[in-house]
């Protein structure tokens, strides 16, 4: 890749802030009578290389990650983030966070708490509708 590391580039975003991007789409659902078919990009807006990513995890684990670097796969994008000004006018939400740049431990942490994921009932995406318009 003709990056600044020679990996790809790419827009990692934190989970909790994709569930606060997702929770945005369904209240614009719940919302909009004929709301029909819309797409929105959720991201950072920004690019983060794979090696960036990689030393991130590193220094939040504490370990070191081994890596088996391989020729670039036909189709592979040099760099890809995404454009995300229509979510931001359309569902009102932003990411919070350029967590990457910041602090990778939260994800690090949550990872050896909830090992199997994390599950949400129909009553807590109606409460997290309703946070989501009141404190947005």
């Amino acid at each position: 890749y003709k990056t600044k590391d020679g990996t790809g580039v790419r827009d990692y975003i934190h989970v909790m802030d994709l569930s606060d991007g997702h929770i945005a789409a369904l209240c614009k659902l719940f919302e909009t009578k004929d709301i029909g078919c819309e797409v929105y990009n959720l991201g950072t807006g920004r690019g983060t290389s794979v090696l960036e990513m990689v030393a991130a995890f590193e220094k939040a684990s504490g370990k070191k990650i081994p890596l088996k670097l391989a020729d670039r796969r036909p189709g592979d994008s040099e760099t890809v983030y995404a454009s995300t000004e229509k979510a931001d006018r359309e569902l009102n939400w932003k990411c919070s966070s350029v967590w990457i740049r910041e602090d990778v431990s939260g994800p690090v942490e949550l990872g050896k708490k909830k090992p199997f994921g994390l599950w949400i009932s129909e009553n807590r995406l109606k409460f997290e509708c309703a946070r989501f318009f009141l404190y947005k």
